[in-house]
């Protein structure tokens, strides 16, 4: 069995490079052929009767499977449309990668209230009754979210509209959306993981210094038994997804009850594996032998 794992060549983040050699070892202790590929050095090529054929910067096995870890959805699609499985698909990472896409997807479910922002061009170009609704909407204190972003980068608590008026001006084109405060949940959140129906683990992370209860913001991470409420509303966020695999973010409601943060399809989970001693990488290809078989 081969395949090959494919990460994002010009992003330079360690976090992400030792995950991809995490899950290449772990492949090869199972005899699994699994070749790590940038997405820089793959040349997709269109050609003027309409066929595709892909080059490579290097010799490579053809896959009969690939782990597309990254968020260059425009190479996913077009490995798929090459007849490549890819785990997560193509439309399951788009969705999780734009915040406000993926939002729409999770309608129906319980997720903070959200406003979608406008797209714009250049510079966006609001009149003050557009930020009085949102306030009137949402309160004096809110959540914005630039639409792209990880590890809790770009995602900024603000209070009243003239710090929501230079915030976005400052983002400029950046699309966005802005949510009320869940105050129950500011700086502590639950990460589920999960492969294939099956919940792996939870951790409940914190940080007494952020809002944001990221690990790379320097929150601290604790095995947690989830409640029947949280296990159930994590499964539904992460199928609503058609994910294979995810890391799905719950906030804790004012009631108690799980509120739906956000899904991630590159979940890091280096930091679940060192808290559980839970292989993760083991997990997602034994899933992958399954499907593939």
């Amino acid at each position: 069995m081969n395949g090959w794992v494919i990460y994002n060549g010009a992003l330079g983040v360690k976090k992400i490079e030792n995950l991809v050699f995490k899950i290449s070892e772990e492949a090869e202790r199972m005899g699994i052929a699994l070749e790590i590929v940038a997405n820089n050095e793959l040349v997709p090529v269109v050609k003027p009767n309409g066929s595709m054929s892909l080059r490579a910067l290097k010799k490579l096995q053809d896959p009969m499977f690939i782990i597309f870890w990254d968020k260059d959805i425009t190479l996913a699609r077009y490995l798929e449309m090459l007849g490549y499985r890819l785990f997560n698909s193509s439309m399951a990472i788009e969705a999780c990668d734009n915040k406000a896409l993926m939002h729409l997807k999770l309608a129906g479910m319980r997720v903070p209230k959200t406003i979608i922002g406008p797209f714009a061009f250049f510079n966006q170009s609001l009149s003050d009754e557009y930020f009085e609704e949102i306030i009137g909407e949402l309160g004096e204190e809110v959540i914005l979210k630039e639409s792209y972003g990880s590890f809790g980068m770009q995602v900024y608590k603000l209070k009243g509209v003239n710090q929501l008026k230079a915030k976005i001006s400052d983002i400029k084109n950046s699309h966005f959306i802005i949510q009320e405060v869940v105050k129950t949940s500011l700086g502590r959140d639950i990460r589920v993981n999960i492969v294939g129906e099956k919940i792996i683990g939870a951790m409940q992370r914190s940080n007494a210094a952020d809002f944001r209860a990221n690990i790379t913001l320097g929150g601290k991470g604790e095995l947690i038994t989830l409640t029947e409420a949280q296990k159930k509303t994590a499964l539904q966020a992460h199928a609503a997804l058609n994910l294979d695999f995810s890391g799905v973010d719950l906030l804790f409601g004012d009631d108690g009850e799980p509120v739906i943060c956000e899904v991630n399809s590159n979940v890091n989970f280096l930091s679940f594996e060192s808290v559980s001693g839970v292989n993760f990488s083991r997990l997602i290809l034994e899933y992958i032998m399954e499907k593939v078989k």
